[in-house]
């Protein structure tokens, strides 16, 4: 496995332009990419507390190990922070079996992604920070409109874009499993 990419690689990949993305304010399919700062939130219960954006539009994204015969892999499932993997339904996306798919535990995903939980990022997914993730975005976070709010890495910063360009950039596939 190669090196995490630690907390900060997400937002110097995207300063450095190692991934599609602009820095704040500079725009990207008509949008612009925002980073918003904020006091460290790691729950939905941290978010309704610490940020002034609108609950229903933060996207969470949990991490997964799927065990296949061919090998353990990183699954990052991003969905409606106020919604719930539906494992069934996320296993079956995966190609495997409900047992076969496990939510990594907090040590798990700082050694695993590099990032403490409430950081993790759909973006960590893109083949640039070479985790060798599979991503799936639920297809309910795709609706939320304008803009939806996600993991940049760090607990204390929060990327603001589109669903769509969320789409585009990350690689990620839609699914539906939330409920």
């Amino acid at each position: 496995m190669s090196a995490r990419p630690g907390p900060d690689a997400l937002l110097e990949l995207i300063r450095a332009g190692g991934l599609p993305l602009p820095q704040s304010g500079i725009q990207f399919p008509g949008r612009p990419l925002i980073v918003h700062e904020h006091a460290p939130t790691r729950t939905m219960g941290e978010a309704r507390e610490n940020l002034a954006f609108d609950v229903a539009r933060i996207v969470k994204t949990i991490a997964f190990v799927r065990r296949a015969p061919s090998g353990k892999t990183l699954v990052l499932a991003a969905l409606r922070g106020t919604r719930r993997v539906d494992y069934a339904k996320l296993a079956g996306l995966c190609g495997v079996n409900r047992r076969d798919l496990a939510a990594l535990s907090p040590a798990e995903v700082l050694e695993r992604v590099g990032v403490e939980p409430g950081g993790v990022s759909p973006l960590h997914g893109h083949p640039a920070l070479g985790l060798g993730a599979l991503l799936l975005i639920d297809e309910d976070a795709l609706g939320i409109a304008p803009t939806l709010y996600c993991g940049s890495g760090r607990p204390d910063r929060t990327l603001e874009l589109a669903p769509a360009d969320l789409l585009a950039l990350s690689g990620g596939r839609p699914g539906a499993f939330s409920r």
